[in-house]
């Protein structure tokens, strides 16, 4: 339980870090130390050994221990002190030797020997001494190319072990404290620099369903906390907008129902209390059938926006010729309303081929030319315009009907919107179309646009990718 925090286990992990790289550093030391002890006393070894072997001392290689003694003394000087010096003959047998190895024997091996006899120096360490191990060279001393003598010098590596030993207590002694220090140390760091996931968790905590407006705050936005703080805001601010536009839409849709529900419910009330004649009767049905259609055609645009949002709007792609599409499309709009008297024109500059779903550009047009008819008085004009000035297939749909008002442009095409006094209940839209048109538009990765004054017509421009090669 104790590592399943973030400090716990990065303690642990700073701990367990610096323990390897201490061990290994202390390693490294001891032996790079012990190399060179073991260097030192080598040279030291050769330095005597070369001398007893030298021309000079020859007269006292066979003397006693006490003249020989005193001759390595007045030679070599204080270099000496310490060592065991003896000279063999080529067969093993002891000559002259130093008194300090009067208590001490040291073994002349086969190995050393043989090398002797091949005219190279051997360094060995002896253990088995009943005392610290002895490093000691064998020296041959030759004539003629053969083996005449052998100088042994040794010297003990007490003090080399001596100061080994005082390094690894150093070692065992400032290791652990270091790990010490440094786990204290890594747990006060660690708290530190985790402090702000401790605030980050418990704004969080505070934030509900109800309460998604409120936002994290952030001390340092560059850092790695910063950014996370920032993006948690940023999700919060999306989880916000979505659950504010659910909750408007779930308050439209239930708005939108209730109204021709109400009319149902009421016509049905008065007709079933009131109405004797057949034609009284007609007229009932024909208000409710009315209702009805209201109702279908708003279920049937919210099951294309839902479908659209959860997998994707589905296009079935193919080359569409937009001019012949609008000419089409501007027929069937004198005829949705031919006793205003509108002047419905359409104007194709250019033959535009895109690439797309006929069926979705056809409802997307076809919608914004029932708004255009809509909202536009008798008398007035409407212009289909296509042309590719943009770089891409431009059409405008521009009417000279009674606008929308600046404010009310950013929101026109949000879900179930409409203008006061310009979109009313009488002119039988559901406030679908254009949220459905933008969408449609968007899937075949083009855009929707919308310039208006009230009092004085709209326009709105569609913008489609060409097809290739078109």
């Amino acid at each position: 339980m104790l590592f399943r925090s973030i400090r716990s286990s990065l303690t642990l992990w700073y701990a367990v870090t610096l323990a390897v790289i201490l061990v290994l550093f202390s390693s490294f030391i001891y032996l790079v130390l012990m190399t060179q002890l073991n260097k030192g006393v080598d040279r030291e070894l050769l330095t005597i050994a070369e001398a007893v072997a030298s021309p000079t001392l020859e007269p006292f290689r066979r003397s006693g221990p006490s003249v020989f003694d005193q001759v390595l003394e007045d030679f070599i000087g204080a270099k000496l002190g310490g060592k065991y010096v003896q000279v063999l003959d080529p067969a093993g047998r002891v000559g002259a030797y130093s008194k300090n190895l009067e208590e001490l024997r040291i073994s002349l091996s086969k190995k050393a020997l043989q090398r002797s006899i091949e005219g190279k120096v051997t360094y060995e360490t002896k253990v088995n001494l009943d005392i610290y191990p002895v490093r000691t060279i064998t020296y041959p001393i030759l004539a003629d190319g053969k083996l005449i003598q052998i100088v042994q010098v040794g010297a003990s590596l007490k003090a080399a072990a001596e100061t080994l030993d005082k390094v690894l207590l150093v070692f065992a002694v400032s290791i652990p404290l270091s790990l010490l220090l440094w786990s204290l140390g890594g747990w006060f760091l660690a708290g530190r620099a985790l402090k702000p996931v401790d605030l980050i968790t418990r704004s969080a905590q505070k934030i509900t369903a109800e309460n998604l407006g409120h936002r994290l705050e952030v001390d340092n936005p560059q850092d790695e906390i910063g950014r996370l703080a920032e993006t948690f805001n940023d999700t919060l601010e999306r989880l916000e907008y979505a659950f504010t536009r659910v909750r408007q839409f779930s308050a439209d849709v239930s708005h939108e129902l209730r109204t021709p529900l109400t009319i149902l419910r009421g016509e049905t009330e008065v007709g079933l209390r009131w109405a004797k004649e057949p034609e009284e009767f007609r007229e009932l049905f024909q208000s409710n059938l009315e209702e009805i259609n209201r109702m279908s055609k708003i279920i049937e645009c919210l099951l294309d926006l839902s479908r659209a949002e959860e997998g994707g709007v589905k296009l079935e792609l193919a080359e569409v010729d937009l001019g012949d599409l609008l000419e089409a499309l501007v027929q069937q709009a004198r005829l949705i309303d031919p006793d205003k008297g509108l002047r419905i024109a359409a104007t194709v500059e250019t033959a535009v081929t895109v690439r797309g779903d006929w069926l979705k550009l056809r409802q997307v047009f076809m919608n914004l030319l029932d708004n255009a008819v809509k909202y536009t008085p008798g008398g007035g004009e409407i212009s289909v315009v296509l042309d590719t000035n943009s770089g891409m297939a431009r059409v405008a749909v521009i009417d000279s009907g009674a606008g929308i008002p600046v404010d009310h442009l950013p929101h026109i095409f949000e879900r179930f919107y409409r203008v006061d006094k310009a979109r009313n209940r009488a002119d039988g839209g559901v406030g679908l179309g254009l949220s459905l048109a933008r969408m449609f538009v968007e899937a075949h990765g083009g855009r929707i646009e919308v310039v208006s004054e009230a009092g004085k017509g709209s326009v709105f421009t569609v913008y489609l990718p060409f097809a290739v090669g078109g």
